[in-house]
């Protein structure tokens, strides 16, 4: 069965697994594009259930054996894995709502951020915001006005007490607007720190008065749910209008990915917004995401579909509990008011659901975790929206995790004794910056601040220019001079990047770069002399400014180049992605011999397979040639050979002294077409 989603709270860990005992469990296949049915699962499942597209659910007796015999046997399967549990990554303190006048009881963090600040500017225009957790009580007072939506449930509702991790029961169905579908408490609260209803003398203020709540419940009563389901959840919000989805969840490990990875992708192509929590695996301390990376929060492929948040305290100091690592988070946002263990912390105040208590819908609980962070973020990015309608979805993420406020001076040792600079995220979320577009400077302009920095203002960012980028780009541009203050409330945006085109690399690596629509793109040999580059092109420039240009994938080898091995003579031409002999004849016909040849390993050879027919690269089109054993003459056209009879050589006034002649084996080597008989 599926691998497991737990809510990252203090419940305990999983028995250790043996390896070499068999277990039943739950698969997640998915097929080849080719296929265009559904294949016979019978030989390697009990039960089989279709998740979306070519993607499906398969109980199986054995996990490992299922696993092997499907990789190995089944050619039309593209993907094999298990399912993942993801818990929710908040620890409930007290189920009641409190009423000590300390300010650690109270909202601090929505002033800490700035919201009444953000509020002047916007309350929110009804934007859905879908909760992925365990439901939402819409009968709460504080959610009772018809802000919950319509949603959708598809969760284990029963698992085999034998295996955990086989689903024996599953539920899937839509869920109707304004009942309660929390039986756990940990959706509600997140739901009500997103978006509470706000200036009704009741509770808690969300930080979107007008948010609509779409409620996906793929977590059940335990706050344990299957990476399947939330993938399912995840698809169903973006097809039904939410906006920004929130993933306040997590699972240790990367089994499940890719059925996430699909779902975020999905998602982020329609234009969804999707924030999830950091984690904090139920510990007193959290760990570094790059070295154990955890579920959904990493699962963007290192495209950065999803805004990862860590969480930090009233002090700005990274909490201890909260992950932290710069491959997957991209935020930070109050997470808990103090937090010395899981015994001594005080948590922040949220709307909640008691299961034991079904009749009461008036209920609030202090909770830590950065699934208390994640709807922080969501909150405001659904007010940005608002507030600015007209950005896409990269603009809004850019926007969102630039306006934010430097937290790294309190934060020195806090990830692991280390500094938490970049690991953190740029800084702590400030709601006013995320929705204020300053105006001072007008979109174009190059600043230059009171500390002597040069930023370019676009799309209401400031955008650092190196020295470097300002002479190659902004040379004949004027520099307006800010004065103190008047950068202050635009967020900071990526650095500008050089020219496409340029060639850059750092002084202690080797590897350069190609810069393409603003990315850098890695070079390898052959990918560099196929674009027929020279090494005095390259720029070096300083690592610092080097990290802050994204890296994407490496740079395509270009049809065209030459490549032969390190031990054999044989050279050899790219064409078509394909690998083609040269003959001696051709590289010298085509001025080859002046142009440089990648010389690879056998292994970095065979990555370019050779051409299905072994032909040989043609000669130039125009060329006459015979063979040294047979008479024909032949003339190159688009590629090919086309044998001449005598009436088509005269008719077009070819000579005998034009025709090359060449080893018979060679001649053959080219590829034949239909002969020219006039």
């Amino acid at each position: 069965m599926l691998p497991v989603l737990l809510l990252a709270t203090s419940l305990g860990s999983a028995a250790a697994v043996r390896p070499d005992v068999a277990q039943a469990g739950v698969l997640i296949v998915k097929l080849q594009e080719a296929q265009a049915q559904a294949p016979n699962f019978s030989a390697y499942a009990q039960e089989v259930d279709w998740i979306v597209g070519r993607t499906y659910r398969l109980r199986v007796g054995n996990v490992l054996a299922a696993t092997r015999q499907l990789r190995e046997q089944a050619s039309w399967v593209e993907t094999v894995e298990r399912d993942v549990v993801l818990k929710s990554q908040v620890t409930p303190t007290d189920p009641l709502f409190l009423t000590d006048q300390e300010d650690l009881t109270k909202q601090w963090y929505l002033p800490k951020m700035q919201g009444h600040r953000a509020w002047e500017q916007t309350k929110g225009e009804g934007v859905t915001i879908a909760v992925v957790d365990t439901g939402i009580d819409a009968k709460h007072e504080d959610l009772n006005d018809g802000r919950v939506v319509g949603g959708f449930a598809s969760f284990c509702q029963v698992q085999n007490p034998a295996q955990p991790n086989d689903c024996v029961v599953r539920v899937t169905a839509e869920l109707a607007p304004g009942v309660n579908s929390d039986d756990n408490g940990h959706g509600t609260i997140v739901a009500g720190i997103a978006g509470a209803i706000t200036n009704n003398a009741k509770g808690i203020a969300g930080i979107n008065w007008n948010a609509r709540l779409m409620p996906i419940k793929a977590l059940d009563a335990t706050g344990s749910g299957f990476a399947s389901d939330v993938a399912a959840g995840m698809r169903w919000a973006a097809d039904h209008g939410a906006k920004v989805i929130n993933l306040s969840i997590g699972g240790q490990g990367l089994q499940g990915i890719t059925v996430l990875q699909e779902a975020i992708s999905y998602a982020f192509n329609k234009g969804v917004l999707i924030v999830a929590a950091a984690g904090n695996d139920a510990a007193d301390t959290g760990g570094s995401l790059n070295t154990s990376p955890v579920l959904p929060v990493c699962a963007d492929g290192g495209k950065n579909m999803v805004v990862g948040v860590a969480a930090v305290d009233i002090q700005d100091r990274k909490a201890r509990f909260s992950n932290y690592g710069s491959n997957c988070v991209d935020i930070a946002a109050p997470g808990t008011g103090t937090f010395v263990d899981k015994q001594q912390k005080q948590g922040l105040i949220s709307t909640y659901y008691d299961p034991t208590r079904p009749g009461e819908h008036d209920l609030y609980v202090y909770a830590v975790g950065t699934s208390v962070a994640a709807p922080m973020v969501s909150g405001v990015a659904s007010l940005m929206i608002s507030s600015f309608p007209e950005l896409d979805i990269v603009s809004l993420r850019d926007r969102l995790i630039g306006s934010v406020d430097n937290i790294d001076p309190v934060n020195l040792t806090g990830c692991n004794g280390s500094p938490c600079q970049g690991q953190i995220g740029r800084g702590r979320l400030n709601a006013f910056k995320a929705v204020t577009l300053a105006t001072t400077f007008s979109s174009g302009t190059v600043v230059r601040s009171p500390e002597g920095d040069l930023f370019l203002i676009e799309r209401g960012l400031k955008r650092p220019i190196s020295s470097y980028v300002q002479k190659q780009r902004f040379a004949g541009t004027a520099i307006v001079n800010a004065a103190p203050g008047q950068l202050d409330n635009f967020p900071l945006g990526s650095p500008v990047a050089p020219a496409d085109g340029s060639l850059i690399k750092e002084p202690a690596n080797p590897t350069v770069y190609l810069v393409e629509a603003g990315e850098r793109h890695g070079l390898s040999y052959l990918a560099f002399i196929s674009r027929g580059f020279r090494f005095e092109s390259v720029v070096v420039l300083p690592a610092l400014e080097m990290a802050g240009y994204p890296q994407t994938q490496d740079a395509a080898v270009l049809n065209g180049v030459l490549m032969k091995a390190a031990d054999h003579p044989a050279v050899y031409i790219l064409n078509n992605s394909v690998r083609q002999l040269l003959s001696f004849f051709v590289f010298q016909q085509r001025g080859f011999q002046n142009g440089p040849i990648g010389t690879l390993t056998p292994a970095e050879l065979a990555i370019f397979p050779l051409h299905p027919g072994a032909v040989l690269y043609p000669p130039v089109d125009g060329t006459l040639l015979r063979g040294d054993q047979v008479a024909t003459v032949y003339l190159i056209e688009a590629g090919k050979r086309r044998g001449l009879t005598l009436t088509a050589f005269q008719s077009r006034g070819y000579r005998f002294a034009d025709v090359k002649a060449l080893p018979q084996s060679e001649v053959d080597g080219y590829e034949l077409s239909e002969s020219i008989l006039f």
